[in-house]
């Protein structure tokens, strides 16, 4: 793909918690077998019909073999989304507080601090650009974080309690 192409921003709405898989929105120390310090991403599984409407706009969606033995060809399609802090595209994402009135905005060490990588997702809300690479001789698109909405499924101990989330940055 050219570099010349435009994509879009693109806003998903109301995206289930199943369907987030490969989180690694933590940044860790990259001894993980598939992780790399500072790299944070997940994806998002997706449908073939809106996979194929992704492509066709130019998104890289990664269509993965998940046959069994009943249907072996079967392939399942996925968008890596790539969080980036520190570049001059600025990154918003918020925890949505479980009122659903209120919104806190989180800092790249509150990924960290929350666990965010554990915690079960109830439904994000994202809004995504194209990131245009280039590297040597290859060249390519991957889907960038610009805003995103969180919310944490409620667990049994916050039925009785409205929870809002506080950063530790003093304002």
């Amino acid at each position: 793909m050219s570099n010349n192409v435009r994509i879009n921003n693109r806003v998903l709405k109301n995206i289930d918690g199943n369907q987030i898989t490969w989180r690694h929105m933590e940044n860790d120390d990259g001894s993980g077998m598939y992780s790399r310090n500072g790299v944070r991403y997940f994806a998002i599984k997706l449908s073939d019909e809106f996979a194929e409407e992704l492509e066709n706009e130019g998104w890289p969606v990664i269509w993965r073999n998940e046959g069994d033995d009943e249907n072996p060809d079967r392939m399942k399609a996925y968008l890596k989304v790539f969080i980036r802090y520190g570049t001059p595209f600025p990154v918003d994402i918020y925890l949505i507080n479980r009122d659903r009135m209120s919104k806190t905005l989180l800092e790249e060490n509150d990924l960290d601090a929350l666990h965010i990588d554990k915690k079960p997702i109830e439904f994000i809300d994202l809004e995504m650009r194209a990131y245009h690479w280039t590297y040597m001789d290859r060249e390519g698109v991957k889907a960038q974080v610009v805003a995103m909405n969180i919310m944490l499924a409620q667990s049994g101990l916050d039925d009785d309690y409205e929870i809002v989330y506080k950063s530790d940055v003093n304002d």
